[in-house]
């Protein structure tokens, strides 16, 4: 498939139409700029200082609360892996994208999973694949670190927080908007290494960016109405 947005008419064409939706996510979230990503300040990527204009990522995250119509997404855990391309996809295009979903994820959860992505990450991809492996998602109880893990060895992300005037607390950067996202908490900033090694591609980083975050996306614009009202700044 050379185009997300063909991948999501084959997977939300059994929908018929879009259904209601509700997602609240949070992302260990790493790629291959310096601590913080300047394009979500900028209109291009830039790969650890060297004049790269490239953006390879592993965003590994795992649904809070979620639901796209009749399908319950709670408690679900992906991987993404990919390169938003020079420009950091400001212009609607993006290189490559590889969604590893648990054993676990029926096919009605990857289909709707890929299609609230597809509102976050409004963009035209060159290439889509789709793999399986167990992951793993762990936050230190004192959020200092955070690490993810593929089983199957593909990918790899360690997260150690950043240095902040207040050493129990992460630097955060505020009052920044998450793609396509409907509510994000602010950036909690950390040091990332991180790998992927699958489907032709092979990259590995040293002390780049990376951040942990809280994102939303619903259907109708509103906050996740959750059992228990989310912390300030989550």
């Amino acid at each position: 498939m050379k185009a997300l947005t063909l991948l999501l008419t084959l997977a939300v064409g059994a929908w018929a139409a879009d259904v209601p939706w509700q997602v609240r996510l949070q992302y260990i979230e790493a790629c291959s700029c310096d601590l913080f990503c300047p394009c979500y300040l900028n209109d291009h990527a830039s790969h650890q200082g060297s004049g790269a204009h490239s953006c390879n990522f592993n965003n590994v995250g795992r649904i809070l609360q979620g639901k796209y119509g009749d399908v319950d997404l709670t408690g679900l855990k992906f991987w993404l892996s990919g390169d938003l391309g020079s420009d950091w996809a400001t212009k609607g295009q993006a290189d490559w994208l590889v969604a590893t979903f648990e054993l676990k994820a029926t096919k009605e959860q990857k289909d709707a999973v890929m299609a609230v992505l597809g509102k976050i990450y409004p963009v035209k991809w060159n290439k889509v694949d789709f793999d399986t492996s167990a992951i793993t998602w762990t936050l230190a109880p004192d959020g200092k670190t955070a690490h993810a893990k593929m089983a199957n060895g593909k990918g790899e992300v360690t997260l150690t927080r950043a240095n902040g005037v207040d050493p129990n607390k992460p630097p955060r950067v505020d009052n920044t908007k998450y793609f396509a996202a409907t509510w994000n908490s602010p950036f909690n900033l950390y040091h990332s290494d991180h790998y992927y090694k699958g489907f032709g591609k092979d990259y590995s980083l040293k002390h780049a960016n990376g951040f942990i975050i809280t994102v939303e996306h619903t259907s109708d614009g509103k906050r996740v109405e959750t059992k228990q009202a989310p912390k300030k700044g989550d």
